[in-house]
C-alpha cells in the first residue's frame, strides 16, 4: 500500500503325516488284533473327518485377512491419488494470488469528468509475468484508503486496458468501468502474456472522497497456460 505510488504368508495348513505303521505277520487275524485294527481304522476316519474342515477354516480365515488388507491400502493409495490430482489441478488453474506477476511504474493522476463535476483518481501501471509459463485472464484487485487506512473503495479490472486521459474525460463512469472491465484486454493482450512480457493496466476510482489518502493495487488471480 504506497501513498499514491508503487514500489503379509500362508500357513502349512496342517499337512502332518497321518498315516501309522503297525508290524503284522502272515496268518489267521485274531478277535484282539482285528478289534484294534477296526478301533485304529475308525480314528483314522474321524481324525480324516474332522482335520479338513479345520484346515480349511484357517485357510479362508487367512485368505480373509489377507485381501481385507489389501483393500484397505487400495483405497488408501486411490485416495492419496485423488488428493495428489486434485491439488495439481488447483494449482494449474489457480497458481496463486499474485505468484510472480510484479508490478511496476504505478501512476496517478486526478482528473475532472467533462459530463460530471467529480474529481476522479486514475491509476495506470503494467505488470510482468515473472513465471516460465504463460497466463492469462490476470485480475487485479485495488483498493482506496482513508487517512486512518480505512478502505473507501474497491475495484477488479483486469490488465491489458488503458484509456488515455483526454478519452477518460470525454466517458460516462459506466462506459469506463466498461472498458477496462474487459477480460481480455485490449488488442486481446490479456489473453496470453508472455514471461518478461510487460502490460499495461488502468483502475479509475470516480468521485474520490476529500480524505483519501492511500491506495493499493495486487494481482488477485490469474489463469496458467499449460503447453
Amino acid at each position: 500500500m504506497d501513498n499514491w505510488k508503487l514500489g503379509e504368508e500362508e500357513d502349512k495348513l496342517f499337512k502332518d503325516n497321518n498315516e501309522s505303521t503297525k508290524g503284522f505277520s502272515i496268518g489267521k487275524i485274531d478277535n484282539e488284533d482285528l478289534s484294534e485294527i477296526i478301533f485304529n481304522k475308525k480314528e483314522q476316519d474321524k481324525t480324516e473327518k474332522e482335520i479338513p474342515p479345520k484346515k480349511e477354516k484357517i485357510r479362508n480365515g487367512g485368505e480373509n485377512k489377507s485381501r481385507a488388507g489389501l483393500k484397505k491400502i487400495f483405497y488408501l493409495f486411490l485416495g492419496a491419488a485423488a488428493l495428489l490430482s486434485a491439488y495439481y489441478l488447483f494449482k494449474t488453474l489457480f497458481p496463486g494470488n499474485g505468484t510472480n506477476i510484479k508490478l511496476f511504474e504505478l501512476k496517478t493522476i486526478v482528473y475532472k469528468s467533462k459530463a460530471l463535476p467529480e474529481n476522479n483518481l486514475a491509476i495506470t501501471g503494467y505488470l510482468v509475468n515473472k513465471n516460465r509459463f504463460p497466463v492469462s485472464y490476470v485480475k487485479l484487485n485495488c483498493k482506496l484508503y482513508s487517512t486512518k487506512n480505512i478502505v473507501l473503495l474497491t475495484k477488479h479490472v483486469y490488465a491489458g486496458n488503458f484509456i488515455s486521459i483526454k478519452k477518460l474525460k470525454k466517458m460516462s463512469n459506466v462506459a469506463i468501468d466498461m472498458e477496462l472491465d474487459n477480460k481480455d484486454g485490449k488488442n486481446m493482450s490479456d489473453v496470453e502474456i508472455l514471461p518478461n512480457h510487460p502490460v499495461r493496466f488502468m483502475v479509475v476510482f470516480f468521485d474520490i472522497n476529500p480524505n483519501s489518502k492511500n491506495y493499493s493495487v495486487s494481482v488477485s488471480h490469474f489463469y496458467r497456460i499449460k503447453k
